[in-house]
């Protein structure tokens, strides 16, 4: 079975353990070659190999490594499906959006909530805090704006004509900055109430607001994401155009640097549909499962399975300084960015949909999974100068407060891991770094459909022995293992990496779309000595042992030149029958081929050609008896494989005609007639129909002639001829062509006087 090689470079442990970990996998190699074919290593290491699994209470840091996820409090849940907005006061309470209701909630520290404001709308998309205390509520998808008081006196502050109010801001005077939709218009508002339209955009939606310390306002819009700069007296620029169609959340640090988390969307958000439909969010489409690859590269001696997702970018981070260039700091195929805000250590807290993650984002533009929630998105981010983060999802509607210390204990399930037949098990092993006064259990599991169901295996017993342990689950086609983190302290285990060790079942390759091709139609190999032509599959093609071919026909090195690309030198051989096949083997092991022929009333198979490295075959007929004859395609994986396991197949070919021998004429009669001469024969052949018969007068112009009965459907036709004017007393010399389906060609020639 084949055999690949892991495209990322692995965590070598330091000399002695490394030295054991050689002796250990050789001798694994060794014990599994002796009954099979060789195995394959997969390996998770990486913070992207990670990130395909499940975290509950785990973190997975920019390096890769798992551990503890930070203490977490559900501080509140709501009946309702969806939190959209929070708002930290001084008391400790904590403002809350909710949808579908469009509620506006106070949370006091202990989880008491009480309705402030029941707007009668959707949602109550955005809150902000002013500097002197005031708390401002947006809703939709009427856009109506309240304001609530230090006391919780409550009014309805600015109603503009706009269906959506998405985005809020303050500016250092206290003004209250409002991004709308469906029209997309910037407006600034007084304490007092006094409104102001800074700028009016043909996008449809002001999706974000954020403002500097110097009051330049930027605005994040849909549908073509622009990051918009608006200044005081209202002058406005494209601060950067960003390649998604949304820019969902912007931030600025003290330093003037501006943050983006852009998104692409497929649904209009001003729509009421996608706001109470149970998406992501209002403004995005929900989510789908990654499609997960795997990617194998070919090496001598073992497998190991790198992981990548494929799929186009869910969103991205960008950073964009005070001179206008931006770079991407963060992007993902399975998460949705939805919310954003600084910490005290000028790190992003990213909140994401698709899978309710939160992402810590350090400027050099490494990233780490640091919690994941039990919700669908974390449509919030909010961060206290104690460092405490704020959370609110949707579905179910939550709000959490991370703390500083860790969790107790945290589970990792890796992701399925499909191994493409039933397959063996050998040993698991794993590095991690285990401090006093904590513990770290690892486990396996198997079965045969693609996703855990009650079909699959119980978990095993712990493994115990980090440097290889015999898995003992079941044989099975599906895989999967997970850890337990578990801490009485500050202090997390961690694990860096995890290699399960699995030998497929060896399957038989498979042998298709055998074509038989027009007699004499042969193919020029695209190499050879100068001076000579050599045709393709006249012999064994390849000068070693391995088959220079795959498993579809496409040359090994060379992924883009394939077996139709090599038929692509037509040449014409007498005598030559070519033949070619398709080929596939489950396992991607390398196939020899064997092709037999059988003459139609034969009862046994004769060995036309052994040891074909190649799925094409010319077979030089010449010396074979004209018939009916038929081919046998025997491929085998022994080249991967040890005899006491390879696979063969097999498969039979339509029967076909060998035909060599040309057509040729009889009774050929000469009559003299009045206007020339009446020429009369029959086309013979021993084997084909005739396909047609041409005469030549003098070297003249070849004519065709049609057979006595009108159709040319067997192997012997009359035919006859009149030549006029051949009376003269001259000497003309007849020439008959004769030619059969198979393209063998037969002549005659006569004096005509």
């Amino acid at each position: 079975m084949s055999v690949l090689k892991n495209e990322i470079k692995p965590k070598l442990p330091k000399q002695p353990a490394f030295q054991h970990l050689v002796f250990l996998l050789a001798m694994i190699v060794s014990a599994i070659s002796a009954v099979g074919a060789l195995p394959t290593f997969w390996r998770l290491d990486s913070h992207n190999d990670f990130l395909l699994g499940e975290t509950d209470g785990v973190s997975i840091n920019s390096s890769g490594t798992l551990s503890l996820a930070p203490s977490a409090q559900v501080l509140n849940e709501s009946v309702e499906p969806h939190y959209w907005s929070l708002a930290l006061r001084p008391n400790g309470n904590v403002f809350v959006g909710s949808g579908n209701e469009g509620r506006l909630y106070s949370v006091t520290p202990s989880g008491e909530a009480t309705v402030i404001i029941d707007s009668n709308q959707l949602q109550v998309h955005a809150l902000i805090n002013d500097h002197r205390g005031n708390l401002y509520a947006a809703t939709s998808p009427d856009g109506v704006i309240y304001r609530v008081d230090p006391e919780g006196n409550q009014q309805v502050f600015f109603d503009p004509e706009d269906r959506y109010v998405w985005s809020l801001a303050v500016d250092s005077r206290n003004n209250l900055i409002v991004g709308t939709g469906d029209d997309a218009i910037i407006y600034r508002i007084s304490p007092n109430g006094q409104e102001e339209i800074l700028f009016t955009s043909e996008e449809t939606h002001i999706v974000s607001l954020a403002i500097d310390k110097t009051d330049n306002i930027f605005a994040g819009t849909e549908p073509n994401g622009l990051v918009l700069k608006v200044t005081s007296n209202g002058s406005t620029t494209v601060a950067y155009d960003t390649p998604f169609q949304e820019v969902r959340a912007v931030v600025t640090d003290s330093s003037g640097n501006l943050f983006a988390a852009t998104v692409n969307n497929t649904d209009n958000p001003g729509t009421t549909t996608t706001v109470t439909s149970p998406t992501i969010s209002p403004l995005s489409t929900t989510s789908v499962d990654p499609m997960i690859s795997t990617g194998l590269i070919t090496s001598n001696n073992t497998t190991v399975v790198a992981n990548s997702i494929s799929g186009a970018l869910k969103g991205s981070v960008y950073r964009i300084d005070t001179n206008g260039a931006a770079e991407q700091l963060w992007q993902s195929r399975t998460d949705t960015p939805l919310s954003l805000a600084l910490a005290t250590d000028n790190r992003l807290v990213l909140g994401t949909g698709g899978g309710g993650r939160v992402f810590l984002i350090n400027q050099d533009k490494t990233s780490s999974l640091l919690f994941s929630t039990e919700a669908r998105s974390v449509t919030d981010v909010q961060v206290t100068s104690k460092a405490e983060i704020f959370l609110s999802t949707s579905n179910p509607a939550k709000i959490y407060r991370l703390n500083s210390g860790n969790r107790t204990k945290g589970t990792y399930r890796s992701i399925t891991k499909d191994t493409g037949t039933i397959s063996s098990l050998g040993k698991i092993r794993w590095e991690a770094r285990v401090p006093l006064g904590t513990t770290l259990a690892l486990q396996t599991r198997t079965g045969n459909s693609s996703k855990p169901d009650n079909t699959w295996s119980d978990w095993s017993p712990e493994y115990k022995n980090s440097t290889g342990e015999q898995i003992q689950s079941p044989p099975g086609r599906f895989f999967q293992w997970r850890t337990v983190l578990s801490s009485t302290g500050e202090i997390s285990p961690e694990v860096l990496s995890v290699t399960a060790i699995y030998l497929q079942q060896n399957l038989a390759p498979r042998i298709s779309d055998i074509q038989i091709h027009l007699p004499g139609q042969t193919f020029q190999k695209p190499v050879a000595p100068p001076g000579q032509t050599e045709l393709l599959g006249m012999d064994n093609t390849a000068t070693n042992a391995k088959s220079s071919f795959d498993s579809t026909g496409t040359q090994k090195g060379t992924s883009q030149t394939n077996l139709s690309a090599l038929l692509s030198r037509p040449m014409y051989r007498k005598g030559i029958q070519t033949v070619t096949w398709k080929s596939q083997d489950p396992n991607q092991d390398q196939m020899v081929f064997e092709v037999y022929y059988r003459a139609e009333g034969d009862s046994l198979w004769k060995l036309l050609r052994k040891s074909i490295n190649s799925p094409v075959v010319a077979w030089d007929t010449v010396a074979m008896p004209d018939g009916r004859y038929t081919l046998k395609i025997k491929a085998s994986d022994a080249p991967d494989n040890p005899s006491s396991i390879a696979q063969n197949s097999e498969a039979i070919s339509e029967t076909f005609d060998v035909d060599n021998t040309p057509p040729y004429v009889t009774d050929l009669g000469v009559n003299t007639q009045p206007f020339g001469h009446k020429i009369s024969f029959i086309a013979n052949d021993a084997f084909s129909p005739i396909k047609n018969v041409e005469y030549s007068v003098n070297s003249g112009p070849w004519n065709l002639i049609f057979p006595a009965d009108g159709i040319s459907d067997s192997t012997n036709e009359s035919f006859v001829i009149q030549l006029r004017g051949t009376n003269d007393g001259g000497v003309y010399t007849l020439v008959i062509k004769l030619t059969d389906h198979l393209g063998n060609v037969g002549t005659a020639r006569s004096e005509v006087r």
